[in-house]
C-alpha cells in the first residue's frame, strides 16, 4: 500500500475523530454506523477508542530526559570548543550516560543515540581530528617566541 500524502493523513485523522465524537455524542452509540458514516474502516475507529495511537505515534517512547537537560549537554559540548578542547563522541555520551543513570537505573542510551543527537542538533559537528604540523608545533615554543618579539 503507498504512503498517503501529508495532506491526505490530516484528513483522514479529521475524519476519525469526528467519527469518534459522533460516536461518543449520538442517543443510540453504534461503532459501524460511525465509522460508515465518515468513510473509515470500523477496526480503526474500534480501536482508536480502546486508546491505540495514529499510525507512527504509537511507537514513539517517553524521552529519556528533558528538553533542559539535552540542551545543558549542547552548551557544554559548544563550550567546550569555545575554550579550544573539542569534545570527542565517547566522553559526550559518557557525559549523556551519566546524567540518565543518575536519574534511572538500568537505563543505558540505545546504540543509534549519537547520530540522533548529531541530527537534533546540527549547530554540532562532528570533526576528525588532524594532525599539527611540525612548524606550526615549534612556532608555538615560549623561546621561539620571546625572541622573535625582542628582535621586533
Amino acid at each position: 500500500m503507498p504512503r498517503m500524502k501529508e495532506g491526505r493523513k490530516e484528513e483522514v485523522e479529521r475524519w476519525i475523530h469526528q467519527a469518534i465524537q459522533h460516536y461518543q455524542s449520538s442517543d443510540k452509540p453504534s461503532l459501524r454506523l460511525s465509522a460508515e458514516k465518515f468513510g473509515i474502516p470500523y477496526s480503526t475507529l474500534r480501536g482508536r477508542l480502546k486508546g491505540r495511537h495514529e499510525r507512527g505515534k504509537g511507537h514513539q517512547r517517553r524521552p529519556v530526559w528533558s528538553e533542559y537537560e539535552e540542551k545543558s549537554i549542547v552548551r557544554w559540548c559548544e563550550r567546550l570548543d569555545e575554550w579550544g578542547h573539542p569534545a570527542r563522541l565517547a566522553v559526550v555520551k559518557g557525559m549523556a550516560e551519566a546524567i540518565v543513570a543518575r536519574r534511572i537505573k538500568d537505563r543505558a542510551l540505545r546504540k543509534n543515540w549519537m547520530t540522533r543527537f548529531l541530527r537534533r542538533h546540527p549547530g554540532l559537528a562532528v570533526k576528525l581530528g588532524t594532525r599539527l604540523d611540525r612548524q606550526r608545533a615549534l612556532a608555538s615554543d615560549p623561546v621561539l617566541l620571546k625572541d622573535y618579539f625582542t628582535k621586533v
